[in-house]
């Protein structure tokens, strides 16, 4: 199932890079958002292997372990980057799309090494595209750490460890053209960038991708449209106004967001292009002092020949399909409609607007759609999309930090 077409080739994205440089939570948010928009997509890292070799201490933790002076750990350092190497090689053998490789690839011999094993063993087409990630800001460094590395500390200090990465610096060797290779340079978070030898759609898409990213913590909100008459009719799709009861909920929902954004205006803020996704918009808007931008990518899923009608009059009218939209949720569409997959590729532009903002997010918008974006922030399998819950009445707040995404509900009454 996927969302497009499988190219003919598999795609490895090298990390590259010093330690703290964030190559991790640049995997890390890349692999979720190629799954998310259907490719089979892995990440294989030091920590990876170390995780899967049971003969290892796990009490050790040689993605931390850098001491350029111990030899024992910089030899399983080695070890572990050629065994994720190897695990890569079987994952993309088998039925695995696009690969992240977050191993040691800091030397020119590290990244000639790594092609001469692509190039024996894999017995495919295949494409290699570079991710160098540059920073020279101390405080950003320090930031990295803090944020995803703190928690995995234990007697070494801080400076240590910082001290073993300007060691490790001195051999360091940045990505050069002479090296023929297909690349990315992100530097200092992508206040500048360098693209060279680009080739292709898809790396053409998660350069794209790579160009919004930051490494601010902002609060994303997912709102519902509040309620309608077709609510109450039990009705599906269709452009209905706010019911009554919709509008005074609608205002509970900017007392709501008052309170909990204490005057802050500086919101990026987006709403569907349908009435009640505009109405409840325009009143929470109203109380904020702010307006919504409004979207076609943020319309409910279209329901096709079945917009407007009944559960009931569907289950007469179209009992076969009622069956096929049970068989298979995600990728069912009514006639002349939308599958979920489509959705998921309508709101592909709003990721982009979402990763991009450095401010809080608030999106009031349909449920179909909303589903959608929640499953990006919480890794989950496209498959599980149509099963998400996503109450009428109810703010999710959904703030993503390294690696994870903490979630709050509010049920507002």
């Amino acid at each position: 199932m996927q969302q497009y077409k499988k190219s003919q080739y598999k795609l490895i994205l090298v990390l590259v890079g010093l330690p703290a440089r964030g190559k991790t939570h640049i995997s890390y948010k890349l692999n979720r958002y190629l799954n998310w928009i259907g490719y089979k997509s892995e990440i294989f890292s030091i920590k990876g292997a170390q995780q899967n070799n049971t003969q290892l201490d796990q009490n050790i933790d040689y993605e931390l372990e850098i001491d350029p002076t111990n030899q024992q750990f910089a030899e399983v350092r080695q070890q572990l980057s050629f065994t994720a190497a190897q695990e890569l090689v079987s994952f993309l053998q088998s039925d695995g799309d696009i690969a992240l490789y977050n191993g040691l690839t800091s030397t020119k011999l590290d990244r000639q090494k790594l092609k001469s094993l692509f190039k024996e063993k894999l017995k495919l087409e295949y494409q290699v595209f570079w991710i160098e990630s540059i920073c020279d800001d101390p405080q950003v460094i320090l930031n990295n750490i803090n944020e995803s590395k703190l928690s995995r500390f234990k007697d070494q200090a801080i400076e240590q460890f910082m001290n073993y990465i300007n060691v490790l610096a001195q051999n360091y060797e940045s990505l050069e053209n002479i090296e023929n290779l297909s690349y990315i340079k992100l530097i200092n978070i992508g206040k500048l960038v360098k693209v060279h030898m680009l080739e292709g759609y898809l790396c053409s898409k998660i350069v794209s991708f790579l160009l919004n990213l930051h490494a601010n913590n902002r609060q994303i909100y997912l709102v519902r449209s509040c309620q309608t008459e077709y609510h109450l009719l039990d009705k599906i799709g269709g452009d209905p106004e706010l019911s009554v009861t919709g509008k005074q909920n609608s205002q509970q929902l900017g007392d709501y967001f008052i309170e909990e954004l204490k005057g802050n205006k500086n919101i990026t803020f987006f709403t569907s292009q349908m009435k009640r996704g505009i109405q409840t918009a325009e009143i929470v808007g109203d109380k904020l002092g702010i307006k919504a931008l409004k979207t076609k990518n943020l319309d409910e899923i279209d329901y096709g020949i079945c917009d407007g009608l009944t559960v009931k009059e569907i289950a007469a009218k179209y009992p076969k399909q009622i069956k096929e939209r049970k068989a298979n949720p995600l990728e069912f569409k009514y006639p002349r409609g939308e599958s979920f997959l489509d959705v998921i590729h309508r709101v592909e532009p709003i990721i982009y607007e979402i990763e991009r903002s450095r401010e809080p997010v608030l999106i009031i918008a349909h449920v179909a759609v909303l589903k959608c974006l929640y499953a990006y922030y919480h890794c989950n399998q496209i498959n599980e999309i149509p099963n998400i819950d996503i109450p009428i009445n109810c703010v999710i707040k959904l703030v993503p930090i390294p690696y994870h995404c903490l979630e709050s509900r509010v049920i507002i009454k």
